[in-house]
């Protein structure tokens, strides 16, 4: 089996899939618009199949199974837009009206095609030119382009009219996302399924199919980050994840056999190179965690005037339940609230960034210290400041537990950058000294989980 037709038979079961888990799913009152959609990857399933049935076909193919693929392809996609056009159209009595008389053109469209397949009249079957359906340019075929441009708009102006017409910002959001998807996915099919086939180029037809993959994870991301399904099954959980990163990685591949073929101008690129891909494909996904990491890693790092305290709470919080080595945290405290030096005084010891040379009568005064005002920001007498201010220290922070019980001082040294003390914002600061308390174990200093 070629590539392009595994690809296609994967399509189709992911559109099948989708359509079961929409229905599952869905709320009660939304039964009748998820039943629309299943309705509608049936006949997705259908189409798909079909394409790849017929593209697989080898040269000494029996003529009846040719026409039961080609059967399959031109009665799928007529009976698939129109369930498109009433998944959004079915709430408004003009969609509804529409819905009737499309149905009995789509309808007239399945009867002819059963009783002799008019649009397609002609086929060939060749390994090396590959397996080409010759469409008769009918009156028909004609009718037949029509009935799909003015369904597929009819879908497109339903989901710009719900998103446009809708109370839930949700709803709204979602058939944005569903409308953003299906243009690309139009624009592709366009381009490979009737322009280049109208000029005689089939060699890449099957991109315009696989690219509905691109429609379908639009739209089924859309459902799940919108919670217009009700997940709280578990094994839905799991198929939802299983189909988005399905199709995630063919539309990868979509793009990737877009681009190669624009570039080499070969119709299908070699096993090797695909396999090369899919490799790729898992080395990014295993690598994603670390890579996004280590992006958020040099982005806390970046500004001396911006302090991104979500990333320093994360790696905080972490340490919750472990030992930790001070030093280790006001190594990491400093290089990302952007100080010179930060150390703890935590009963009579100094731990800090780097060493310094704080005499020990020193760091007792520092740790008798106390708040005199609302804030964590301590006051030291004129001789004591001085001795800290010849260490590089410019300010001293109170350090209490959970339950207000004072466990320590925070020693601040200058800030990085063009900034002064007096100048620099102290929010973020103070916000981080809440937790820090949350994973310190005063006292207890042996290393058993590491910050970075």
């Amino acid at each position: 089996m070629q590539l392009t037709t595994l690809l296609l038979v994967v399509v189709a079961l992911l559109t099948l899939l989708s359509g079961i888990a929409v229905l599952s799913g869905a709320h009660k009152g939304d039964r009748p618009q998820a039943f629309l959609f299943f309705f509608t990857t049936v006949f997705a399933f259908m189409w798909s199949l079909g394409i790849g049935l017929f593209l697989s076909l080898p040269n000494d193919t029996n003529p009846d199974l040719a026409l039961t693929s080609i059967r399959l392809i031109y009665i799928g996609a007529p009976v698939m837009c129109w369930g498109l056009m009433a998944y959004t159209c079915h709430k408004y009595l003009p969609g509804r009206i529409a819905m009737v008389i499309f149905g009995i053109v789509c309808a007239t469209f399945v009867a002819a095609i059963l009783i002799d397949p008019q649009l397609a009249s002609n086929y060939s079957l060749s390994e090396s030119a590959g397996n080409i359906v010759y469409v008769d340019k009918n009156p028909m075929y004609i009718a037949y382009g029509v009935y799909h441009f003015l369904t597929v708009a009819l879908y497109m102006i339903g989901l710009l009219y719900a998103a446009k017409t809708a109370k839930d910002t949700n709803t709204k959001k979602a058939n944005l996302m569903v409308f953003a998807g299906f243009t690309i996915t139009g624009v592709l099919a366009l381009v490979f399924d009737f322009v280049l086939p109208y000029f005689g180029d089939y060699a890449t037809i099957w991109v315009g199919i696989l690219a509905m993959s691109i429609a379908w994870i639009f739209h089924y991301y859309a459902i799940l980050r919108y919670r217009l399904l009700d997940l709280s099954s578990p094994w839905l959980k799991s198929f939802s994840h299983i189909i988005v990163m399905s199709l995630a990685a063919i539309v990868y591949l979509v793009v990737f056999f877009i681009i190669f073929t624009a570039l080499f101008r070969v119709p299908v690129p070699s096993i090797q190179v695909v396999i090369l891909n899919v490799l790729m494909i898992v080395a990014v996904i295993l690598l994603f965690p670390a890579l996004n990491e280590l992006s958020t890693f040099v982005g806390s790092l970046a500004s001396a005037e911006v302090v991104d305290v979500a990333y320093i709470i994360k790696k905080l919080t972490s340490l919750i339940g472990y030992d930790v080595n001070l030093s280790e945290i006001a190594n990491f405290l400093s290089d990302h609230l952007h100080f010179q030096y930060i150390g703890f005084v935590v009963d009579g010891d100094l731990c800090g960034s780097k060493d310094i040379k704080l005499p020990s009568e020193a760091i007792t005064e520092v740790s008798k210290l106390r708040k005199t005002d609302g804030n964590i920001w301590l006051k030291t007498d004129e001789k004591l400041s001085s001795t800290l201010a010849r260490n590089g220290i410019v300010a001293v922070a109170e350090l209490r537990d959970t339950k207000g019980k004072v466990i320590g001082q925070v020693l601040f040294g200058s800030p990085n950058g063009k900034i002064n003390f007096e100048k620099r914002d102290l929010v973020p600061i103070e916000v981080v000294m809440q937790v820090i308390p949350v994973v310190m174990h005063p006292g207890n200093h042996r290393i058993k989980k590491h910050l970075i």
